[in-house]
């Protein structure tokens, strides 16, 4: 009888978990759905000529969105996980849940564990040997371009998160079968009011892009977010603008001229 107890009792509580969960998914689908919408940020440290652009990627995996950087802009704040890694041209940064994110098999208790409790967390860095466009066809990939000063910003960022000992080197934890892919412990503690996706967002806003983070809890709001930043930059190129100014004034003189010549023959 006892046992029979115990049971009706722990099936009591997950259904009361599972309607929990029911009421997380709607307040998070509610939240996402506010984010990018109230908070009025600017684009920072805009690049003032085509040539200090840098590219990021933005990546959807499902519920997780990662940011890819090139081999060559990993620079002395990256470049450590190259020593535990294949080599690659791009790598893929990711935080989140320490259990959740490095199960093979997601079971019940991992993912009410990842919903309910304040949990350690992991970063995850993935070696790809061709651009993220390429490597994740069909996939949602988003470029956005930063300037040398917001690649930076971001960099800082990205190295903070991850848990370093006294000489600055990670704490490697489980790799991919082929060398493509590694787990470190982080820094900060995953809830689910701070997913990944608000760690993704926070690493972007740290560069200069426009990102509502507080209220960033899945994917879709990250690459909503981003897409919305890479259309608003590509109005406010300082470089651009002149490239069209200077279209725009040669367009003036040419009309000018033929107006001139034009009026010229007529006299004539």
């Amino acid at each position: 009888m006892e046992t029979r107890g115990t049971t009706h009792t722990m099936l009591a509580r997950l259904k009361v978990a599972w309607r929990r969960k029911g009421l997380i998914v709607l307040l998070l689908s509610l939240l996402s759905a506010l984010a990018g919408c109230a908070s009025g940020k600017k684009w920072k440290y805009l690049p003032a000529t085509q040539g200090e652009e840098r590219s990021i990627y933005v990546i959807a995996h499902g519920w997780h969105a990662g940011i890819a950087l090139s081999s060559e802009d990993l620079g002395t704040e990256l470049g450590f996980v190259r020593g535990y890694l294949r080599p690659g041209r791009y790598y893929e940064f990711g935080w989140g849940e320490a259990d959740f994110y490095q199960a093979d098999k997601v079971t019940p208790a991992i993912f009410l564990k990842a919903v309910f409790w304040r949990n350690p967390s992991v970063m995850h860095v993935f070696s790809m040997p061709a651009a993220p466009p390429e490597q994740y066809r069909g996939t949602d990939v988003v470029e956005l371009k930063l300037s040398e000063a917001g690649l930076k910003h971001l960099k800082d960022k990205l190295r903070s998160s991850f848990k370093l000992d006294a000489a600055g080197r990670p704490y490697p934890s489980k790799a991919g079968p082929h060398g493509e892919g590694r787990f470190f412990k982080a820094e900060g503690y995953y809830l689910i009011t701070h997913t990944c996706n608000t760690w993704t967002a926070k690493v972007l806003e740290s560069g200069g892009v426009p990102m509502d983070a507080a209220l960033t809890l899945r994917s879709a709001s990250v690459m909503r977010q981003v897409k919305k930043a890479r259309e608003e930059y590509l109005r406010l190129r300082p470089f651009d603008r002149h490239i069209r100014s200077t279209s725009s004034s040669a367009s003036s003189y040419l009309l000018d001229t033929r107006s001139s010549q034009q009026l010229l023959w007529t006299r004539r």
